[in-house]
């Protein structure tokens, strides 16, 4: 879908301050007449205190946006984490309504105005670029990892960094994916049932290498051919935090390194659905190139690659062991892509396995959950999630979101699987816990 103007940094109105006020008082006009994304997350209370404050005897038709305070505007954009929920189940949005609301977009586009005004922060810096974050981390993991769970370095990463002290962290992995991967790839027997380039992304690579292994296993049983074609990260640290010149070079990065796996024929799998939704989503609407919208269109999710090979009756069927009763949560990212269930209909195969489908958003958002600022309203957010997760405690829980897993971890003490972890459990006979 093209970009609409507002909210299109290709276009040369996205960093000038009054066309942005102007989108501003409109949509936030249109979304105080509506108010139905009132529980999603704290900008929208905030929007609607503020504008209530301007009704005249509390009628909302009254309502002046032109009143709006800079200092509230301001709270409204901290306070998006780009969930996308909210864009999910808005019915005005660009292509379905005139009115055209894209309430996130809004949101980054007033931050990227905020970073070229103000520079990144400290800690968007170095949240921002995971790449050189997990090489250090990987390179020394066992004091990288201890320094991650001693009090006092976090007391004092808290005060140094901006990131919360309670906040659990991914551990480092002290061999990346892409060093294991050679040794842990198969070659297809024959011809393949597919080929796909695997995007395993900076967590896996550096953090969870096991879920990479375990796609390559899973793809093994399907006889499907792998090409590692992971680089450098896809950008979100940067778009959520808006550094929109950084994320613009890495998507130009990723398209043109991706570019070359797609014209061979390959498809695209991204394991987190924040990569795959900026590969397939943002990076066209970043770029507006032809190359783009190429790779855009052949990344998958694993489990939506998984569910086309079921389609397709190739995918393998000789599941040993089910998983009984598991609650799983399915990402806001991956809502936000309209594939539906897919992760559900692949597990739903395996023997003696019924699925719950938790759609709360766990609150972990990215970066912005990692922030001293924001880690408790990140739980608060998450409650309904983690409620859900927990219920009638489940032997196994699962989310495609790795960072969500964590964040799902901290609250009830439980890290969610991977499905493709489940996949591979399933494939080798072993019990899934």
């Amino acid at each position: 879908m093209a970009n609409h103007p507002a909210y299109d940094p290709t276009d040369p109105r996205y960093f000038d301050i009054t066309d942005l006020r102007a989108e501003v008082e409109r949509v936030f006009g249109l979304c105080a007449d509506c108010r139905m994304c009132v529980k999603y997350c704290g900008s929208f209370p905030k929007l609607f205190d503020a504008i209530d404050d301007y009704c005249v005897e509390g009628k909302y038709a009254d309502v002046n946006t032109k009143n709006l305070k800079k200092a509230d505007v301001d709270k409204v954009v901290d306070l998006c984490f780009q969930c996308k929920l909210c864009y999910i189940k808005c019915p005005y949005t660009p292509g379905d309504h005139d009115w055209a609301i894209d309430f996130p977009r809004l949101m980054t586009r007033a931050k990227a105005q905020g970073v070229r005004k103000n520079g990144v922060a400290l800690v968007d810096k170095l949240l921002g670029n995971p790449d050189l974050v997990g090489k250090v981390g990987t390179l020394t993991a066992p004091l990288a990892n201890w320094g991650n769970e001693n009090p006092l370095n976090r007391q004092l990463m808290e005060s140094a960094i901006g990131i919360h002290k309670d906040k659990k962290l991914p551990p480092f992995a002290s061999q990346t994916f892409a060093a294991q991967f050679a040794k842990n790839k198969q070659q297809p027997v024959g011809e393949p049932a597919a080929r796909v380039a695997f995007f395993s992304t900076c967590y896996v690579n550096y953090n969870q290498p096991e879920i990479g292994n375990d796609t390559l296993e899973v793809m093994a049983r399907n006889n499907v051919d792998v090409a590692l074609a992971y680089e450098s990260c896809c950008g979100m640290p940067l778009l959520h935090n808006g550094d929109m010149d950084g994320a613009i070079a890495a998507a130009r990065r990723n398209v043109d390194y991706l570019l070359g796996f797609v014209d061979d024929g390959r498809t695209v799998i991204a394991t987190n659905p924040t990569c795959s939704q900026m590969l397939r989503v943002e990076y066209p609407r970043l770029l507006g190139t032809d190359a783009a919208k190429k790779v855009a269109a052949a990344t998958m999710d694993p489990m939506e690659f998984l569910a086309k090979l079921a389609a397709a009756g190739k995918l393998n069927r000789d599941f040993k062991t089910g998983a009984g009763a598991i609650s799983y949560h399915i990402p806001c990212h991956l809502r936000a892509q309209n594939v539906g269930y897919k992760t559900r209909d692949v597990l739903a195969l395996l023997p003696d396995t019924k699925i719950k489908v938790v759609e709360e958003c766990s609150g972990h958002d990215g970066t912005w959950a990692m922030k001293k600022e924001n880690f408790a309203m990140s739980m608060k957010y998450g409650g309904r999630a983690f409620k859900e997760m927990a219920e009638g405690d489940p032997k196994v829980t699962c989310s495609d979101c790795p960072l969500a897993a964590i964040q799902i971890d901290q609250a009830n003490g439980k890290r969610p699987l991977n499905p493709m972890q489940i996949m591979a459990m399933s494939y080798r006979g072993e019990a899934i816990v």
